[in-house]
């Protein structure tokens, strides 16, 4: 690696992926840019993560493991002991492509030194069979990324000063947002800049954290995510009216998940609780889907 600073740090937060992480470096170990460092930090694995991360010799991989705290702790601490102008944060079950920081570093010289940019990705199963390209980014993109984290953490960019200034949140209740929460606030602040190109791939598996999150905690996560956006102020200042809309479209979120469990009472609960701070949340599609389901036996 070359002694000055790396164009680009790549932190890897991992826990108990011994059985996925390989093919993750070895995506990493491809890239066709080749100026980088690669941080994994091992949030207290319990199986073999540390084995498999150890058999990589290239001098690029650092591997630090600390104690369990989630990926927002994980994640600050690999940005913490990065040297590269830029970070980006990959998830250690997904895949780079072998243009993934080629394609950032020429949007870096279109553009000089900008803050935060992402780029196209898709989604694959493991048999890499494809389900969807998201690749169709525009300058409507901070309305929209209000309403549903369309980012994709193994695609975004962050300047290094920016990472130091605007950390994630480290409170376990929010993991799985904790990414959103961040793109909102920086967002809120700076221009995001994009490529279409696709450049890396989220792998869909059964034991994805999403795929196993109960409705309590999906309340208890969003009503989090809703009080730090709340106590900024540029936030605030920045989507006035739009939030409204935002934390009744959460409700509604709130009202599908008890849906599915047939909780009538949370979902209608939800439901009125919508309603008062946004009233055309009733023609809303997941608002009306939630009802019916809820009454359905």
């Amino acid at each position: 690696m070359p002694e000055h600073s790396p164009q680009f740090s790549i932190v890897v937060p991992t826990y108990n992926r011994g059985h996925l992480i390989a093919k993750t470096i070895e995506s990493i170990l491809q890239q066709e840019f080749e100026e980088y460092e690669v941080i994994i930090v091992d949030d207290g694995s319990k199986d073999n993560t540390e084995e498999v991360v150890r058999k990589f010799k290239d001098p690029r991989i650092q591997y630090h493991k600390k104690e369990n705290a989630e990926r927002g702790v994980a994640r600050n601490y690999g940005a913490a002991r990065s040297k590269g102008l830029y970070i980006n944060f990959f998830d250690s079950d997904d895949r780079m492509y072998p243009n993934h920081l080629d394609v950032a570093n020429k949007l870096l010289s279109r553009t000089g030194e900008i803050e935060f940019f992402h780029l196209g990705y898709d989604y694959k199963l493991e048999d890499d069979t494809l389900l969807k390209q998201v690749n169709n980014f525009d300058e409507g993109i901070k309305d929209a990324l209000l309403f549903d984290n369309l980012l994709s953490c193994n695609c975004v960019f962050l300047r290094k000063d920016i990472v130091k200034e605007f950390t994630f949140v480290e409170d376990r209740a929010l993991a799985s947002s904790e990414d959103w929460e961040l793109w909102i606030r920086i967002v809120s602040r700076f221009r995001i800049y994009f490529s279409n190109e696709i450049t890396s791939s989220v792998i869909n598996h059964d034991q994805r954290s999403l795929r196993n999150i109960t409705a309590e905690k999906v309340v208890t996560r969003d009503l989090l995510l809703i009080e730090k956006l709340k106590q900024d102020s540029v936030v605030m200042r920045n989507y006035g009216p739009l939030f409204n809309r935002f934390v009744a479209e959460r409700y509604t979120f709130f009202m599908m998940s008890f849906a599915d469990q047939k909780q009538r009472t949370e979902v209608w609960k939800w439901g009125m609780r919508a309603f008062r701070i946004y009233p055309l949340i009733l023609v809303s599609k997941r608002f009306l889907a939630s009802i019916k389901n809820s009454l359905v036996k």
